[in-house]
């Protein structure tokens, strides 16, 4: 795993822990990072295995539909939103599922900003329980790709039209298609290097 893609996992131990967690950290000041987060629609989005089919903003949170790519099952909820400046410290409450939340938390370190995500089960005694097959099975990978755009838009955001096309265009597509677009952007620039190299090598033989 690259220094990128740098993410820990703590304790996916659901039915016996309760909780999902994952954490990385971040180049970023605690405060920026609170402030990203706070984008909820741009967070659940950027869940590579999320599908979301219909967001809806309401008072305190959103509604959510959407199609989970790494369990299978099809997610309908609405989420209550409360945010803790002072601790940094963003909770999620669920109003339907297996999950009842998820809480994000930021401790500052020496290079930037600690981010904690955890999940939130009801305690399941039983490994053959049927419910377990809700457990969502995307956290880390999600964390991943937080940890990988930002660290991107840090670097490439200055960019006119980056923000547009990463957190608006890209985003607004669903995981699947985002994927398809990205193999078609780097196919069609190895095609243009080798044409390139062709060129080259056409006009020192000539």
């Amino acid at each position: 795993m690259s220094a990128l893609d740098r993410v820990a996992a703590l304790g996916e131990k659901v039915g016996a822990g309760d909780t999902a967690c994952a954490e990385t950290e971040l180049p970023l000041a605690p405060a920026a990072l609170l402030e990203f987060l706070s984008n909820s629609e741009r967070l659940f989005r950027l869940n590579p295995h999320l599908e979301i089919e219909t967001w809806q903003s309401v008072p305190g949170g959103f509604r959510l539909v959407a199609q989970n790519e790494s369990n299978g099952r099809r997610i309908e909820l609405t989420a209550r939103i409360a945010v803790t400046t002072a601790t940094g410290t963003l909770a999620l409450s669920y109003d339907g599922g297996l999950k009842q939340g998820m809480t994000l938390a930021i401790e500052p370190v020496a290079t930037g900003a600690r981010l904690i995500v955890t999940e939130h089960y009801p305690r399941v005694e039983d490994p053959q329980d049927p419910r377990l097959v809700d457990v969502d099975r995307s956290l880390v990978p999600w964390v991943t790709a937080i940890r990988r755009h930002l660290i991107q838009r840090q670097r490439w955001g200055w960019l006119p039209g980056w923000q547009w096309w990463n957190e608006r265009f890209m985003l607004g597509m669903p995981p699947r298609h985002r994927r398809i677009v990205w193999l078609l952007i780097w196919t069609t620039l190895l095609e243009f290097i080798v044409f390139l190299g062709v060129v080259i090598i056409w006009r020192l033989a000539a």
